[in-house]
């Protein structure tokens, strides 16, 4: 803050006392300052404070009058040459400010991962000197810097913490007062698109912006937005949709040989309902999406039905469910039926309804996908039973039934093997028995030693980065459709599936965790 000035001759010394106003030295450029011996180093007010050594009269005299021009007023202060070139080393100063500006936005640009949470404490210490628009859409940009999927904003009874969801478990962040948070709230609501003057009831909204992907390169990412009230505050979930994770090999996303072979058997079906299950988060997005882009071969049509759309895939048709306007799966799927596609994807089959429309659709010369909420591939069948669709019906129609769940893949860059101790080596030798019964070719060597966790400036510290999908494929066979249809749907239908060799979430998963892919522990947390 600039001191009060007492007279209009100043000395090195007193110039040395006075903290510039860097917006205001900009004002005259360098080069115009040190032509004429005059700049401008403070304003109070509408009054500008000049510097000059009355060396070069006509050019402060120019100055002046332009000054009065605009309605500003003035008052000047005289030093000596000496003293002007000291003020002129200001000039210097404000380039090594704006220097260090640009060099931590271009680290807050760039930050990812530990650096970008680190970045995040940083900008929230800092946070009531910025605007807070420009403050929740840094703390929105550098949270997905993090690598994380969601970005929560919880109320507690003594405040709201902010969690981020990396790689399918949260961490918490940073803490905020309900009243200090509720102007990021405002703002987060108006980006939305939603109602800000609404409290009382649920809404969604949509916004987008850029930010740096896992490649540091600039994307666009889109956000989907949910406000639920709550006691003391709103509850607010922001879930990123990178188009970057829209894998779109099967490879990738860990599907083995066996699992690729008997998925890609039926994705060359023409006909026929292929469900995929598992519960929020598994991934089935993910492997739906990969699978339209396989089947993407611009020689069929293929409408999807989606709440929401998360990625928009080229010559394919999407539509959006719209609830509020009536627009249901069940009104959607009747109209898609009217436009002749050849592949149709119901994001979720909800009803019966839905369900008995789409086995119509999959038994009149359609392939059809869907998702559906049970916790084994097994269980989707007497789920739709449950929901009362017809045995009759949906033996006929069902191809294959896929179960996933998505577990954190070790850090390759600090991953270590090591013993297991008694109980994990009888656990994985009682499924890698198991697994041998039901295909020798299956068996994977296993010599006591298993994946474990370290940590590092890679993973954040958590020993884990990314993740993979554990996957069970359930093909229906002819036998199978006898049993649905003779209503067999309990444990003689789950021993039919092994006799064809079906393996289970957890043992696919044992496969992968001594292929080095994950650990024990995870396995026990996610399944």
């Amino acid at each position: 803050m600039t001191p009060p000035l007492s007279k209009n001759i100043l000395e090195i010394a007193d110039l040395q006392g006075i903290s510039p106003n860097f917006d205001q030295i900009k004002i005259i450029p360098q080069e115009t300052a040190q032509k004429i011996e005059t700049l401008i180093f403070s304003k109070d007010k509408n009054t500008f404070k000049v510097l000059t050594t009355n060396n070069f009269s006509d050019g402060l005299n120019a100055l002046l009058k332009n000054l009065e021009t605009k309605g500003y007023k003035y008052e000047v202060f005289y030093t000596s040459p000496q003293g002007f070139t000291y003020a002129m080393s200001r000039y210097t100063d404000m380039e090594t400010i704006a220097e260090q500006k640009r060099k931590w936005e271009r680290e807050q640009k760039q930050a990812a991962g530990k650096w970008a949470i680190a970045m995040i404490q940083k900008i929230f210490e800092t946070r009531e000197n910025v605007d807070p628009g420009e403050f929740i859409m840094e703390l929105i940009r550098l949270s997905f810097q993090t690598w994380a999927s969601d970005l929560h904003f919880q109320p507690q009874e003594d405040g709201l913490i902010v969690r981020i969801r990396i790689d399918g478990v949260l961490q918490e962040l940073l803490k905020f007062t309900h009243d200090d948070f509720r102007k990021y709230l405002q703002k987060i609501k108006f980006i939305s698109g939603t109602k800000m003057n609404i409290d009382y009831l649920p809404q969604d909204g949509r916004f987008s912006f850029e930010a740096t992907d896992v490649d540091g390169k600039q994307r666009k990412v889109d956000v989907r937005t949910n406000f639920m009230p709550w006691v003391e505050s709103e509850s607010t979930v922001l879930r990123f949709l990178d188009p970057s994770k829209n894998i779109s090999s099967f490879e990738k996303i860990w599907f083995t040989e066996r699992t690729y072979t008997i998925l890609k058997r039926n994705l060359e079906k023409n006909t026929g309902i292929t469900i995929f299950t598992g519960p929020t988060g598994a991934g089935k997005t993910t492997t739906l999406y990969t699978i339209l882009t396989y089947l993407n071969d611009g020689k069929r049509k293929i409408i999807t039905l989606e709440d929401p759309i998360e990625y928009e895939v080229k010559w394919i048709q999407q539509s959006q469910i719209n609830y509020a306007k009536g627009y249901t799966y069940e009104v959607g799927l009747k109209a898609i039926l009217r436009h002749d596609p050849d592949i149709i994807l119901i994001g979720e089959t909800r009803s019966q309804e839905t369900a008995d429309i789409a086995i119509n659709a999959a038994l009149t010369g359609h392939l059809v996908f869907t998702t559906l909420h049970t916790n084994s591939a097994i269980e989707s069948i007497p789920r739709l039973s449950s929901m009362g669709v017809k045995p009759y019906m949906l033996a006929p129609s069902l191809n294959l039934v896929v179960a996933q769940r998505l577990v954190r893949k070790v850090c390759p860059h600090c991953s270590i093997k090591r013993d297991a101790n008694y109980s994990e080596q009888a656990e994985i030798q009682d499924a890698l028995k198991k697994i041998s019964d039901l295909d020798p070719k299956l068996t994977v060597p296993f010599d006591g030693k298993i994946p474990d966790i370290v940590g590092c400036d890679k993973c954040n510290g958590s020993g884990y980065r990314w993740r993979l999908a554990v996957i069970e494929t359930f093909e229906i066979t002819d036998d199978i459709r006898r049993m649905i249809v003779d209503g067999k749907i309990g444990i003689d239908l789950y021993a039919k599936a092994r006799e064809n060799g079906f393996l289970t979430l957890k043992e696919d998963g044992i496969i992968k965790m001594l292929q080095g892919a994950t650990t024990l522990d995870e396995l026990r947390r996610v399944l």
